[in-house]
């Protein structure tokens, strides 16, 4: 009899605990699908998430580009999502601020700019397409950014 009543809520067991376990798992990515907000919390979750997942560094080897530009969007896709962000969320929130001067000038906006830019150059140096390997909206942002810097250097600055 109690053989019979353990093979009778066993899936029910094994659906229970792996939803648990799916929710421990996922605890420290609960916010990942929101942008960083322009804070100073949001700014030491973001460094602190830096700290304990170094970004992987480009190699300068010949036809490399595409794996570099790949392991440096991975890499900060975890890392944003370690600290509870959005990594492309948080970079089309930056650049669309940027564009139409929505932003307060603070510790957040500066780390997050210095993202963006790092990422443009990134793609610049390398000649990957930022579609490649970025959602289609965040791909064409990037484009349109590129192109704001290069129109209006005096008011943005280089790259």
């Amino acid at each position: 009899m109690p053989k019979h009543i353990i093979a009778k809520y066993m899936p029910s067991l094994a659906a229970l605990l792996l939803v648990i376990l799916m929710g421990v798992l996922s605890a420290d990515c609960a916010h990942a699908g929101i942008p960083m907000p322009y804070t100073d919390e949001a700014v030491t979750r973001l460094n602190d998430a830096i700290e304990r997942m170094k970004a992987p560094l480009p190699t300068e080897e010949a036809g490399e580009n595409d794996r570099n530009v790949r392991n440096y969007i991975t890499s900060y896709r975890q890392i944003f999502a370690a600290a509870g962000y959005d990594y492309e969320s948080s970079i089309i929130k930056i650049i669309n601020d940027i564009q139409f001067d929505r932003y307060r000038l603070n510790r957040a906006t500066i780390k997050l700019n210095n993202l963006a830019r790092e990422l443009l150059r990134l793609h610049a140096k390398t000649g990957v397409h930022p579609k490649k390997y970025l959602s289609k909206d965040c791909a064409a942002l990037l484009l349109e950014f590129r192109s704001l810097i290069q129109n209006n250097m005096a008011k943005y600055g280089g790259c």
